[in-house]
Order: C-alpha cells, then structure tokens, then sequence
C-alpha cells in the first residue's frame, strides 16, 4: 500500500506538497498516540507507510531546494 508515489509529489507544487507533509504528520501522530494509548491499531504497516510517505516527500523537497 502506497500513500503517495514520488512521481505524484513531483507533479505538486510547493503547497501543496506542504499540505499533503502536514497531513501526514498529522495522521502518523494520531496513530501513534492511539497506540501509545494502549489501543490498537488496524493496520500496524500504516505507521512505516506514514514515515515512508513523509521521507519521499522530504527527499524530493531537499531535492528541489524548497526546504
């Protein structure tokens, strides 16, 4: 399961690439504090698919100077 392709973030501009960013980050905290809660989750890989979306985008921002 891919959140998001490198491809597509390539075709984003820079705000919306902040956007989705944000929206990830977002969405990998309140997973976490679910589960640091004591709750569980059900899907365990959407946590590494979060971190991994968050990485491309990251990468691809450094890449084209936006950070």
């Amino acid at each position: 399961m891919v959140l998001i392709r490198s491809s597509e973030v390539r075709k984003m501009n820079k705000e919306q690439r902040i956007r989705k960013l944000e929206e990830f980050k977002q969405k990998l905290f309140t997973v976490k504090s679910e589960l640091a809660s004591g709750g569980s989750i059900q899907d365990p890989g959407q946590i590494q698919e979060y971190k991994k979306a968050i990485a491309r985008i990251l990468s691809i921002m450094t890449e084209l100077d936006e950070i």
